[in-house]
């Protein structure tokens, strides 16, 4: 299964900005793309997060590292601020400071139980998804400012995307030095 995802991410790193610089209509197979395979990475990383033990949350591989949950709260911050900074509406009842990268920090450090650094990745998800889905194709290739850099809209959520992943890798060897094996890499009954 690693090989698809290494094939996908390959894919949308040489694809993806080919399919984005086409006709107005073919944008939208490039959100689409970003969308599906976000939708997965961000699958995983949800059935990562319930997998870990509550006292997982808390450990870190050395001092100064993000533990489990910061990590999971810094990909939540990320799938919120991300499409933020690029003029999507923030999510409904979500109240935004002019700091919001200060903002998405101070929740990264105080939502640290389980339950609600699940609660709130999932809400993350399906919000940075539909922003993904329904961000205009005329927009794509606009720009804007981005941590000192120029880039196009297309390209941060593309960051968006691979910042999930990053993430998941993280998360994947933090799950393993706890003892956690990943769902999808448990022995199917029968094996």
């Amino acid at each position: 299964m690693r090989g698809i995802t290494v094939l996908v991410c390959l894919f949308l790193s040489v694809a993806a900005p080919a399919l984005a610089e086409h006709h107005e209509g073919e944008g939208s197979v490039y959100t689409a793309t970003l969308a599906g395979n976000y939708e997965f990475v961000s699958g995983r990383l949800v059935q990562l997060a319930e997998a870990m033990p509550e006292e997982v949350y808390t450990w870190r591989p050395a001092e100064g590292v993000r533990s489990t949950s910061e990590t999971l709260m810094h990909v939540v911050g990320a799938n919120l601020g991300l499409p933020m900074r690029l003029g999507v509406a923030p999510p409904e009842g979500m109240e935004v400071s002019e700091d919001w990268m200060a903002q998405m920090q101070e929740m990264e450090k105080n939502v640290t139980a389980k339950a609600e650094v699940i609660a709130q990745l999932e809400k993350s998800i399906g919000y940075g998804k539909s922003a993904i889905g329904d961000y205009p194709a005329a927009a794509l290739g606009d720009e804007v400012e981005f941590f000192g850099m120029t880039l196009r809209k297309r390209d941060v959520l593309l960051i968006l995307l691979s910042h999930s992943h990053e993430h998941l890798g993280q998360l994947i060897a933090y799950a393993r030095s706890n003892g956690v094996t990943p769902p999808w890499s448990l022995p199917k009954e029968g094996e």
